[in-house]
């Protein structure tokens, strides 16, 4: 007779999301991807600050957990002249400490977060360009009143 012991041990097990979510550039209607990855919780909105210069990420904490985000250069970074600077993250508005690693393109940050986080903030230095739209229509009233003024100008001389 042969006898089997099975030791059973229990382990934590957190379902883990991962998903994409596309975030808007307020000014010029660009979307950028963002990837992400949450375990306690679920991801209700991505959005720019670009007052804070700062995304501000909504969720619905089920208890802690822990959020991973893949941040587009592109949508927002963390710069001190041409090298990187440390980004600030806020959990329901308070500073906490977070892992990072980085590629040309993209930066990844894993913020963990206890039951009944609200929001995550990242703060960098800068976002998506804010006036990308604005800067192009100053151009062009610019560009118009030397024109209207160059012309009228030309007129008075005439006379």
């Amino acid at each position: 007779m042969v006898a089997l012991a099975v030791s059973v041990g229990v382990a934590p097990i957190f379902a883990q999301t991962q998903n994409q979510f596309s975030v808007m550039d307020p000014a010029g209607g660009q979307s950028y991807p963002v990837n992400y990855s949450i375990t306690g919780g679920a991801v209700n909105d991505m959005s720019i600050n670009t007052n804070e210069t700062s995304l501000v990420v909504s969720i619905q904490s089920t208890g802690a957990g822990n959020l991973t985000m893949t941040l587009p250069r592109t949508l927002i970074d963390a710069k001190a002249g041409a090298d990187d600077d440390l980004f600030f993250v806020l959990v329901d508005g308070a500073d906490t400490d977070f892992n990072e690693s980085k590629t040309n393109t993209d930066r990844t940050l894993t913020v963990s977060f206890p039951d009944g986080t609200q929001q995550i903030e990242v703060i960098g230095t800068q976002v998506v360009p804010e006036f990308a739209g604005l800067a192009f229509a100053i151009l062009a009233i610019s560009i118009l009143m030397i024109i209207v003024f160059s012309t009228k100008t030309t007129i008075r001389f005439r006379q």
